[in-house]
């Protein structure tokens, strides 16, 4: 069953320590901590909406009550009155939402316990017009009304108790004053009972006002701690950045004299001494790279750039590097084509991807390795088959942590580093990409990269020549002396579609095309080669086959001849290594093609 990861954000501790705050205390602000007050402040106005559009309903409906009691002028005056002050305090709403954050909150502060007295003031005369001495239902609406503006204001006005305390007391104050004018004990009890509901309210006011200081405290207190962090993670990756360039220098000496040693030394015992010397520095080097990519990952340095992606041609650039590895081995490699096309970061999708097949092809003896695409509840999965010895349950999660080699408890350094994975799950979380894992003991493995799914674009560019067309049966012969390039081309270009006919020479080359009655649409020769160099084996063949057969010379230094010179002879130049979509952007040309071929840069 697949089991979905990336690892977990980092945990971050810190003691909840917070201060237990008295009544009273609570009441005041807090002058050693501005931004918790302006915070207090912010959220009493954001709030104040809720209580102005309740004060908006309620005033008409007391305004209907009390049309029968009131004379007009007092009501429409009271009205008007209430009117103001709601459109008053809605302005002040909006002034301090786009307030600066270093403006000073008393003023503002000031002004929420000014329009609370207001507003307590004019919610009093309600009470007062409402509550007649001689007929028990208005007294209970009295209290109602008293209830409903005071007590439903507390989660509002918690921010800032004083501005509470100024609405609830002229209503509190009218409505005890109300009850004892009625001369009797049920007076004075109800009078009583108005008092303890206002202290209860109070109390609960500041209850939450000391919780809401507390919160905002921790937030703080949280993000000051997220900056320290963050600030030790930059210092990290500054450091070894500057530290890797102070290691680069001596493994990459090392690493050359090693290879001089191990030439000078050729045929004699020292010459394997020289050579473990060698794949020692390159491992070091291998290591620094490694641990540099985990701690940019974990300070947030890299931020996705993101943007529609086809997927092919980024399985045919991994694909002509791995297929080598595969070979060297004498494992399979497969690559199965796709159309798909997903949104992400080119270059860090790239890297973990990277990352998982470097990991397939290091734990797997025999058998090979896939690499194919395919839709899943409605994203792109890319997956990485390999047929290794399989990673056990319990491990799933274990492997991406650092340094984990479940299967080399010796840590041979030819078998990596134990960061791979570390580094897929980093890029997993950057990236959003969930990477599920499936295996089975002595089986192999499965990991799926889950990515958006995006719709295919027009492509314009040279490398994103749609797969299959033009280059489905397209005769391309290839001269390239060295094995393990020749190799991978011909593993590429057949992926492609193409028809391959590859020699180290050009002699035996012609001899298998007249053989075999092919004749090539595309030439492709190395510079350096056994016998003569590329535009004597381009010459060759042309004679052969016509003198319009577009040739491309790839060579892994600078050509004696002028940009000029090739022109003239009708050869396209292009230097190694030659990305494969430049490569396939010449092929595809339907006719001979004047575009030079472009090295990616070092």
């Amino acid at each position: 069953m697949a089991r979905s990861f990336p690892v977990p954000p980092y945990p971050f501790v810190w003691p909840p320590n917070p201060t237990s705050v008295g009544m009273m205390q609570a009441m005041l602000p807090h002058p050693e901590d501005e931004r918790t007050r302006r915070a207090m402040l912010v959220l009493f106005y954001a709030q104040s909406g809720v209580s102005l559009v309740a004060a908006g309903l309620l005033v008409p409906l007391h305004v209907g009550t009390q049309m029968d009691r009131v004379a007009w002028p007092v009501l429409l005056a009271w009205a008007a009155a209430f009117a103001a002050l709601i459109a008053l305090r809605a302005r002040w709403k909006h002034q301090v939402a786009r307030l600066p954050e270093d403006a000073d909150p008393a003023p503002w502060e000031r002004r929420a316990e000014l329009g609370a007295l207001a507003t307590g003031v004019l919610w009093a005369l309600a009470v007062v017009m409402a509550f007649d001495t001689r007929l028990v239902a208005t007294q209970m609406y009295a209290a109602m009304l008293a209830c409903i503006t005071s007590v439903a204001s507390i989660n509002v006005m918690a921010p800032q108790p004083r501005a509470f305390a100024t609405l609830l007391a002229p209503v509190s104050v009218a409505l005890v004053t109300s009850f004892l004018r009625l001369g009797s004990w049920a007076g004075a009890y109800d009078a009583l009972l108005a008092l303890a509901a206002a202290g209860l309210a109070m109390a609960l006011t500041l209850r939450h006002t000391r919780l809401l200081r507390e919160s905002h405290a921790l937030r703080f207190e949280r993000e000051a701690l997220l900056a320290q962090t963050q600030a030790a993670r930059e210092a990290q990756t500054r450091f070894l950045a500057a530290a890797s360039h102070d290691l680069r220098q001596p493994v990459h000496a090392l690493g050359l004299l090693a290879a001089q040693a191990a030439h000078e030394l050729r045929g004699r015992r020292a010459a394997q001494t020289a050579e473990q010397l060698q794949a020692m520095a390159q491992a070091l080097d291998g290591l620094v790279e490694s641990l540099l990519d985990v701690s940019r990952l974990d300070s947030g340095a890299l931020q996705p750039q993101w943007r529609s992606l086809p997927l092919q041609p980024l399985f045919e650039r991994l694909s002509t590097e791995y297929a080598v590895l595969a070979e060297a081995k004498g494992l399979q490699w497969r690559l199965r084509p796709t159309a798909l096309w997903v949104r992400s970061d080119a270059q860090q999708l790239e890297r973990l991807l990277r990352n998982l097949l470097s990991n397939a092809l290091t734990h797997t003896a025999q058998g090979g390795v896939l690499l194919a695409a395919r839709r899943r509840g409605g994203r792109v999965q890319v997956v990485v088959w390999d047929t290794g010895p399989g990673i056990a349950p319990e491990h799933h999660e274990r492997i991406f942590q650092e340094f984990v080699q479940l299967a080399n408890p010796g840590r041979d350094r030819r078998r990596g580093h134990g960061l791979g994975l570390a580094i897929v799950a980093r890029l997993a979380r950057l990236l959003d990409h969930p990477v599920a894992l499936r295996s089975r003991l002595g089986r192999g493995s499965c990991f799926a990269v889950s990515l958006p799914e995006d719709a295919p674009r027009l492509l314009t560019e040279p490398h994103t020549v749609p797969q299959g067309q033009p280059l489905q049966g397209r005769c391309v012969a290839l001269v390239e002396d060295d094995e393990a390039v020749r190799e991978a081309t011909v593993t590429l270009l057949r992926t492609w579609g193409c028809e391959v006919w590859a020699e180290a020479e050009v002699a035996p080359l012609l001899a298998r095309l007249r053989e075999a009655g092919a004749r090539p649409q595309r030439l492709i020769s190395d510079w350096r080669l056994g016998e003569g160099d590329g535009l004597t084996a381009i010459a060759a063949l042309r004679e052969a086959f016509g003198a319009t057969l577009p040739a491309l010379l790839i060579s892994g230094e600078t050509l004696p001849l002028s940009t000029k010179t090739l022109r003239a002879l009708r050869v396209q130049p292009a230097r190694k290594p030659l990305p494969p979509a430049a490569l396939r952007a010449w092929l595809s040309a339907p006719s001979e093609p004047h575009a030079e071929p472009q090295s990616e840069p070092h």
